[in-house]
């Protein structure tokens, strides 16, 4: 009944499971090259069909041209969703679209940039926390960056720092966690027995407490808020003209923390570590700052295609934190000669499609100045997804990497000691150590 695309061998099936836990980019994209750049994994091991795809014209098919015959896989709708709630990162279907038509318009350009100074006082008080006479874990460094951003921006001064560390430490053991679930999926009845599962999801209640407390307070209090959660609990639903219930707002603010930082802090990771070994670009990066004078923090110089945003997008090319993408077909489809069955799961690999030499000249080089072409739109190229589900956050992660950059880059130096950049692929694409001594080059500014 279906012509589902070039199938994985039940001799190579074994391998390719083996890797997609220890090392899942290397085996799709090596199926790629064996395969062409769409194929099937099924067998009697495998309990659903997978489509792998590096084909943007088929990324686009699924999508944004018949996105409403796909939806995210049980992989974050429901293993994660366990423990994340139901917030825009992992529902789905109408109550997802409910939901992203209330929270959008808080993501708004004009929104976002009221959190400015907000993001330049984390910044500055963050790197001026980590100038030591030692080598530091500059990854550690961005990860604390983006995490306690998210943190101000949400809730203002409503947090404190041991409810920042409380969340923060939460959020890491459930992802370890859910990546054993997607990775060792035979393992779960083990997972029970043990007391893993119920340890987490207590992690995930005694979260959610800590922000059903910050909400309960803020209601309780007056005068003006300049946060995400002021504009959360002011936003009604159009059709109703309710608030959000202390459940979903929960929800929602539980997949900002997660979603908000961790990507961002891998980006800024990735980049600092491309421009270190690149001087020609790190020179004209310092030069565009230099050249703004007073204005390199400004609203009006951060956006269009300045140096410090051709050196991020070309970073979020070769280093994409959300690497793969996936949907899962509601009722059968058919794309060109392929067809495939309901409930057919569709894994994009975006580190490949930014990657792929049919579409790029030196696909593995760091040119920041490929993103000044007048063709640029016609690449395959998606760091913040695409169609209805594009994320809405794009605004606010380039608005913090970029003042990040150039507040870094005004003020100090940084002597890198990672000489290769090893990554690992998690639920994002994370660097697995980035290494250096920062150093204070310039007063302070504010």
């Amino acid at each position: 009944m279906y012509n589902y695309p070039p199938k994985v061998s039940e001799k190579s099936i074994w391998k390719t499971l083996l890797k997609l836990n220890s090392d899942p980019i290397a085996i799709i994209s090596q199926n790629f090259q064996e395969l062409g750049k769409t194929y099937t994994l099924s067998s009697f091991l495998v309990k659903k069909r997978f489509v792998f795809s590096r084909d943007p014209e088929l990324f686009d098919f699924v999508l944004r041209k018949n996105q409403k015959n796909y939806e995210k896989s049980a992989i974050q709708t429901h293993v994660l969703g366990k423990y994340l709630g139901k917030g825009l990162l992992t529902n789905t279907g109408k109550d997802w679209l409910k939901q992203r038509r209330l929270i959008q318009p808080n993501f708004s350009n004009k929104n976002i940039e009221l959190l400015h100074q907000t993001m330049v006082d984390e910044i500055n008080a963050v790197i001026e926390d980590q100038i030591k006479n030692e080598t530091i874990d500059l990854y550690k460094m961005t990860n604390t960056l983006t995490f306690n951003i998210i943190a101000k921006t949400l809730f203002g001064n409503s947090i404190d720092y041991n409810q920042i560390l409380r969340i923060s430490d939460s959020i890491t053991e459930i992802q370890k966690m859910f990546i054993k679930e997607v990775r060792k999926p035979f393992l779960m009845s083990w997972y029970k027995v043990s007391g893993q599962l119920k340890k987490h999801l207590q992690l995930s209640d005694e979260m959610r407490e800590v922000f059903r407390e910050i909400i309960l307070k803020r209601q309780t209090e007056s005068g003006e808020y300049n946060d995400i959660l002021q504009n959360l609990l002011e936003s009604r639903y159009e059709d109703t003209g309710e608030p959000m219930t202390m459940e979903q707002l929960i929800d929602e603010i539980i997949i900002l923390f997660v979603a908000g930082h961790e990507t961002s802090a891998n980006a800024l990771a990735f980049t600092l570590f491309l421009i270190e070994n690149n001087e020609n670009e790190k020179q004209l990066l310092m030069k565009e700052i230099n050249d703004l004078d007073d204005d390199f923090l400004s609203l009006k110089t951060l956006f269009g295609n300045s140096k410090t945003m051709t050196i991020i997008k070309e970073s979020l090319r070769l280093y994409p934190p959300a690497w793969i993408i996936d949907r899962v077909a509601l009722a059968d489809d058919t794309y060109k000669d392929f067809s495939w069955e309901k409930g057919t799961i569709v894994e994009f690999l975006l580190y490949d499609m930014h990657r792929n030499p049919v579409y790029w000249e030196q696909p593995n080089s760091f040119l920041p100045e490929r993103f000044e072409d007048k063709d640029i739109k016609s690449k395959p190229y998606f760091p913040f997804g695409n169609g209805a589900r594009h994320c809405i956050g794009e605004h606010f992660a380039y608005m913090e990497m970029i003042l990040f950059l150039r507040l870094f880059y005004k003020k100090y130096e940084l002597e890198l000691q990672t000489k290769e950049m090893k990554t690992i692929a998690l639920i994002t694409l994370r660097p697995v150590e980035l290494r250096g001594n920062i150093i204070l080059t310039s007063p302070k500014l504010n």
